[in-house]
């Protein structure tokens, strides 16, 4: 019987793919699983930005041919919040019945944590999840595998604010100048960056100014600096805080608004007697 060549094509296609298949169905059979096993999640570094965690893993490949990462993605979780999405690039070998270690670094940045000075104020750990898929390439295909671990990051501490003081830097007949001394205290082991400050100031019970994006120099590690908000008080507007002042005598201060150091957001109320100093 005579097959036309159109159909004898075809028919040598079929086979070749059913071929095919079968081949993969062994090699797929043959090949055994690779297993990640988790080592280590260790603390790089820590500052009021952020922290830095190194993870570890180690690829265990059992097979008689080498495999290698085509690719790596993860994600941070905290307070079941995701703030972190990131991938790793490929090209990791695995060797033939052998193993390598799988590790990166993952930068978590706290200003991405809603409530995150609330949250800070009150705890010295976040809990995080991470969660990923590993990649690898074999003969039959990419393999994915899961990447799991829970652990808890420490936190640093947010720097300290106070009233520190009042002095009178002029004196005329019509007003006073003086500066109110505000104290940024860090209690950290590394220093805080610079930031802003956006206030409202009462002295003796009267409104006497006000200023958006004062800047805050950075602080020490361990230390403290100093913050002089300038203040005119007219003896009309202010005239009994003004007097009190000039006589040397004690005088409410209060300072309200916002600090904002590292892109963390901070609540300002600040109330303090003062006696104003020469």
């Amino acid at each position: 019987m005579h097959v036309p060549p159109r159909i004898a094509v075809s028919a040598a296609a079929l086979l070749g793919l059913a071929a095919c298949a079968e081949l993969a169905q062994v090699a797929k059979a043959a090949l055994q699983p690779p297993q990640l096993t988790f080592e280590s999640a260790s603390l790089q570094a820590l500052d009021l930005e952020g922290a830095t965690v190194a993870f570890r893993w180690r690829v265990e490949n059992p097979n008689g041919f080498g495999l290698d990462v085509a690719r790596l993605g993860y994600r941070i979780d905290l307070e079941d919040r995701r703030v972190v999405d990131g991938e790793m690039p490929s090209g990791l070998k695995i060797p033939a019945n052998g193993s390598a270690p799988l590790a990166f670094p993952v930068r978590v940045r706290f200003a991405d944590v809603p409530g995150f000075a609330a949250i800070v104020s009150k705890r010295d750990e976040l809990a995080y999840r991470l969660s990923g898929t590993l990649g690898l390439r074999s003969p039959v295909g990419v393999l994915d595998l899961p990447l799991s671990h829970e652990g808890r990051i420490p936190l640093p501490k947010l720097p300290g604010f106070a009233l520190d003081g009042i002095s009178i830097r002029s004196a005329s007949l019509s007003e006073l100048a003086v500066d109110v001394k505000l104290r940024v205290s860090n209690p950290n082991r590394f220093p805080v960056p610079a930031g802003s400050l956006d206030y409202a100031l009462d002295v003796g019970g009267a409104a006497v100014a006000r200023g958006d994006g004062k800047g805050l120099a950075p602080v020490a590690a361990g230390s403290s600096a100093v913050v002089a908000i300038p203040v005119r008080l007219s003896l009309l507007g202010a005239g009994r805080a003004a007097s009190q002042i000039a006589a040397g005598n004690p005088v409410d201060v209060a300072l309200t608004g916002s600090a904002r150091v590292a892109g963390i957001p901070m609540p300002i109320d600040l109330r303090a007697r003062l006696r104003p100093i020469r």
